[in-house]
């Protein structure tokens, strides 16, 4: 298939593509919807979604994050969240930093158990098919071929995220279309979508930070400023409010010394985790090398050095758990593509980045 194919194809395609992946892994767990939640048996989450659904479907040995999702999609206002909920959560100052996703699924807390577990799908489904149609925006406007489109459609995070009904297709759909934005000169509408993007995953902040880094090596620094500035502002009112009520949350713990978490998870690897771990550490490779090429445009120099770092510096929660690892390795995987499918070659006509700063106030061109 060619990237000229209509943009509504590639939406079906994608939406396809992940809509198939949740059917047949419903088809592996007996046909149960709230399998998708992954409560384990001694999850503190099972006692309030089995208020919702007393037949809950239980997963004796994984648990996942799709339970957190669901808690939130019922009670999104954290400040009236039930005691019950909160302790479901576990870390709520954590939980309830990536409200977007969630609140979109349960239509702001008013959806019944069943409409916000089927929102969780759904939504899920429906960002698979904004994130093709937008790979296949990328791939016309720098001249990539199709099997660029296809590799990331074929991006392993993507299904892992929807299988386990987790913020991160969302999240990278969404920066995706972003960055489109913002590379047409849309600015408003660009940064508007990265503030939401930080509302589904604050760690997708390294997308407009990236971006800003290259602005500012143009001398942009207005446009650089307002991509820096702008998106986190919603998202760090809301962590100052979750902050005020639970305190800061245990999120760090996600990340250590560069190459320590995969020193400490490489023993802990047995079957699919050695392949997965060996492709999670040729994307984290691929990025750093894109970065230090000199002939890549510089906002892709910047994204792969911000994602292949946050993926070298992961702990070993991450790089021990697949489906944890596929996740964060899904900005990285699309930037690595992006490198690779262009051979390291500017895929810009002026080898720089074709962004007008007229709504800023400046000429479109960078000072000589």
């Amino acid at each position: 298939m060619e990237p000229r194919r209509p943009l509504l194809c590639w939406f079906v395609i994608g939406a396809t593509a992940i809509g198939a992946a949740q059917f047949i892994w419903l088809s592996t767990h007996a046909w149960e919807p709230t399998a998708f939640l992954q409560v384990g048996d001694d999850s503190p989450a099972r006692a309030p979604i089995e208020r919702d659904f007393p037949d809950l479907a239980r997963n004796p040995r994984h648990s996942h994050d799709g339970k957190y999702s669901y808690l939130v999609a019922r009670q999104p206002a954290f400040w009236r969240a039930d005691a019950e909920t909160i302790a479901g959560l576990q870390d709520p100052a954590y939980r309830y930093s990536r409200p977007l996703y969630p609140v979109l699924a349960g239509l702001a807390g008013l959806a019944s158990p069943s409409v916000a577990l089927a929102g969780l799908i759904l939504v899920q489904i429906l960002a698979g098919g904004l994130c093709a149609a937008a790979l296949a925006a990328f791939a016309r406007r720098h001249h990539l071929p199709a099997a660029f489109i296809a590799v990331n459609v074929a991006n392993p995070g993507l299904y892992s995220s929807a299988c386990l009904l987790t913020c991160d297709l969302l999240a990278h759909s969404l920066a995706i279309t972003a960055w489109l934005f913002v590379e047409r000169g849309r600015f408003r509408i660009g940064i508007g979508l990265f503030a939401l993007v930080l509302l589904t995953k604050e760690y997708y902040a390294l997308t407009p930070l990236a971006l800003a880094a290259a602005c500012a090596g143009q001398r942009r620094y207005a446009l650089a400023v307002a991509l820096a500035a702008i998106p986190s502002l919603p998202i760090a009112l809301w962590k100052l409010a979750l902050t005020a009520e639970f305190g800061p949350g245990h999120g760090l713990s996600n990340f250590t010394w560069p190459g320590g978490g995969i020193a400490a998870a490489c023993p802990m690897w047995s079957g699919g985790g050695n392949w997965l771990g060996l492709l999670a550490i040729a994307v984290v490779a691929i990025s750093l090398v894109a970065a230090a090429w000199p002939r890549s445009p510089a906002r892709l120099r910047w994204a792969c050095a911000a994602w292949g770092l946050l993926g070298l510096c992961a702990s070993k929660l991450v790089w021990g758990d697949p489906a944890d690892l596929l996740r964060a390795i899904a900005p990285a995987w699309w930037l690595a593509s992006w490198f690779a499918f262009s051979k390291g070659q500017s895929t810009d006509s002026g080898g720089g980045c074709p962004m007008s700063l007229s709504a800023f106030g400046h000429s479109a061109y960078p000072p000589r």
